[in-house]
């Protein structure tokens, strides 16, 4: 079953009922944001609603704006959001999952506690959460392990770090990190640039490894690059070209299964949170 029409009309729904989240009349461009990643939306649907069972408990770290979320409750699962409290603070985002019975709760992975007991989910998600972490990730998955039941599946997107773009850019002699005007931007009050940043970006060797040490089994890894017509501009055509090879494009999804539980004794000093 193709679940893409379900993620489309839940987008839609922003066009006419903005959120606006920072409060900066930034409701039209959030709509076109969602637009842009309507691909990977129904990516997320389509992958993950044949997994569970009507029921299951699902977690969503890094919803924002809940499109994957509001997808799943309406599949009938049991569906919990997290956002940073800078996002979570808009009444209008907190009335959007009350209206749709999901629970949606303030979470900063920094402290490194997901406020959740031992095995309360059947499926936890995280979607372009891990590239935004300017501090060791590994932590936040343990807590992940932690809060999945055994057998509970783990599924992750990031970002490709050996994709065709990043590759152009180091051939010509450019860096592959975001530009310094971005942290610029990302401590400007005026800017949308709160968790903007990508901090550290993984390719499928790191993250498949990462997986294993926290007691994952990988069930399935793929490259994914939007589906969708080409853009515009010659540039879009060559990537869409390029994308023909799997591990050129743009990004990289895992599904992993619980297979133990992972219970290291990580060091915390001032040095590394």
């Amino acid at each position: 079953m193709d679940y893409s029409s379900l993620v489309n009309s839940t987008i839609l729904t922003f066009k006419d009922t903005p959120i606006d989240l920072l409060e900066n009349a930034a409701g039209e461009k959030e709509y076109q944001y969602l637009n842009d990643l309507k691909y990977s939306y129904a990516r997320t649907v389509n992958d993950v609603a044949p997994i569970l069972q009507k029921g299951m408990k699902v977690l969503e770290i890094g919803s924002l704006f809940g499109v994957v979320s509001i997808s799943l409750k309406q599949l009938g699962f049991m569906v919990t959001g997290t956002d940073i409290p800078e996002f979570h603070k808009s009444k209008r985002l907190q009335e959007l999952y009350a209206k749709h019975g999901i629970g949606f709760e303030s979470v900063n992975l920094r402290s490194y506690k997901l406020p959740y007991a031992d095995e309360s989910f059947d499926m936890v998600i995280m979607c372009e959460v891990m590239e935004h972490l300017n501090f060791n990730p590994l932590p936040v998955m343990q807590e992940v392990n932690r809060v999945l039941r055994k057998d509970g599946y783990l599924y992750m997107a990031i970002p490709n770090q050996v994709c065709i773009d990043n590759r152009f850019k180091l051939l010509v002699g450019c860096s592959i990190h975001e530009p310094v005007q971005y942290f610029f931007d990302q401590l400007n009050r005026k800017e949308n640039y709160v968790v903007s940043l990508h901090w550290r970006e993984y390719t499928m060797k790191e993250a498949v490894e990462i997986f294993g040490r926290m007691g994952f089994n990988v069930v399935k890894k793929y490259f994914f690059g939007e589906n969708g017509p080409a853009k515009a501009g010659v540039v879009s055509f060559i990537r869409k070209i390029f994308h023909i090879i799997p591990s050129f494009r743009t990004s990289v999804v895992i599904i992993g299964k619980k297979a133990s539980t992972a219970n290291y004794d990580f060091h915390f000093t001032e040095a590394n949170l």
